[in-house]
């Protein structure tokens, strides 16, 4: 949303990056008065973990990068809410063997604190350096959440959770630029920027220094140890210190000489309760369902039919073609085009779009309960193993679940 400036105040979160800092340098040019929030996520000494990529390490360098901007800035102590929205579900969910997605929620508390705090300063607008779009639909009256125009660093994913409270106030002023004329802007502001460090890990949740900030935040005995099997014949190949080391889709695992594990197998399975890892190969696993759960449409979405739409399943991944279903208690079953190749993991976020390419609207975001495919009249999460191929009754199988969509 996008409004006339009149000296009007506008809240900008200030990371002390390109992004955040040309937000507010293009916000200023319009004539806005900004004002820079910085979020201090952890207590001095605390470890961080992989949020050490995503926070902000240096408030007073923020400081420095308003102040050359001529506007003020204050820092926020976020660490309890933040901890409470973000940091206790992401143990919770990997003591659990599950996954979750830290930064959309991360996103919700940035701002919730926008906003509280525009309160404050007698103003109702925020703005942030996120590349995605709001639009107010002129016939309904509601705030639309759309991809950026530069779709190769859209955001919209990771907003996808903001409602209509936080929509109405958001200004996104690089939601028609794309990042090179973003860069471009920067070198004209002679600032020294903090930088992201570039990472391989494909996901906040799989980053290995997630195995420190669990320790620091759980105790022990939630930290499960037990034995990795082979899911296909139930093998036991060797013992592990704790489950949470490991996460669904986990490959090149650590192995001794004496108990080698096949590096060409990943973990499929968590047994939380009792330490059990199973590990197989991941061209036996697929699924073509989802039933999805805490669903959050968009407002004015009609959840009384089935709807075709695209599904992201992950921050940088593609769109994929889907039928929507939606069922009683904020459920709905997701029905994918094509059957696809790997494992859905619960706790993963899905966000759903009107359209794969640009100008796509955010029609809704929920989280996975369980993926897999129907066979035999049954919903299977994962391939029939052995043991369970040589039983007539399946009830009680540990690894497969019926589902009645």
């Amino acid at each position: 949303m996008i409004e006339k400036a009149s000296k009007q105040t506008v809240l900008v979160a200030m990371t002390g990056g390109l992004e955040s800092t040309v937000a507010a340098y293009l916000l200023k040019k319009q004539g806005y008065k900004c004002i820079g929030i910085g979020l201090q996520l952890f207590q001095p000494g605390e470890d961080p973990g992989p949020f050490a990529d995503v926070m902000v390490n240096d408030l007073n360098k923020v400081k420095a990068i308003c102040t050359y901007l001529d506007i003020p800035f204050y820092a926020v102590n976020a660490t309890e809410i933040f901890a409470d929205t973000v940091l206790d579900p992401v143990v919770g969910r990997i003591l659990s063997g599950h996954t979750f997605e830290p930064l959309v929620f991360l996103n919700l508390v940035l701002m919730e604190i926008l906003l509280e705090k525009a309160a404050k300063f007698n103003t109702n607008l925020i703005a942030t350096g996120h590349y995605a779009k709001v639009l107010k639909n002129q016939k309904t009256g509601s705030f639309e959440l759309l991809v950026a125009n530069d779709l190769e660093h859209d955001q919209s994913y990771i907003l996808s959770r903001l409602g209509q409270k936080h929509l109405e106030h958001l200004m996104l002023p690089l939601s028609e630029i794309r990042k090179k004329e973003v860069e471009k802007i920067g070198e004209l502001i002679k600032v020294e920027y903090l930088t992201r460090p570039k990472t391989n890990v494909h996901h906040i949740m799989r980053d290995p220094r997630m195995i420190s900030l669990v320790e620091a935040r759980s105790p022990r005995d939630l930290r499960r140890t037990g034995s990795i099997y082979d899911y296909r014949d139930e093998n036991n190949i060797c013992e592990h210190i704790g489950i949470h080391r490991f996460y669904v889709g986990q490959k090149n695992l650590p192995s001794k000489p004496e108990n080698p594990i096949d590096p060409h197998k990943e973990v499929v399975s968590i047994i939380p309760f009792k330490g059990n890892i199973f590990i197989d190969y991941p061209d036996r696993l697929k699924y073509s369902h989802a039933l999805v759960c805490r669903f959050c449409p968009a407002a004015s979405l009609d959840i009384t039919l089935p709807l075709s739409v695209y599904v992201k399943m992950s921050s940088g991944g593609p769109k994929i073609p889907c039928r929507l279903y939606f069922k009683n208690n904020d459920t709905c079953v997701v029905d994918f085009e094509c059957e696809r190749p790997g494992i859905l993991v619960g706790g993963q976020f899905f966000v759903f779009y009107s359209r794969a390419q640009d100008k796509g609207k955010v029609l809704g975001s929920a989280i996975v309960e369980i993926g897999g495919v129907f066979g035999d009249g049954e919903f299977n999460t994962l391939p029939i193993n052995k043991k369970e191929s040589d039983e007539e009754d399946n009830s009680t199988k540990d690894q497969n679940e019926k589902v009645h969509f």
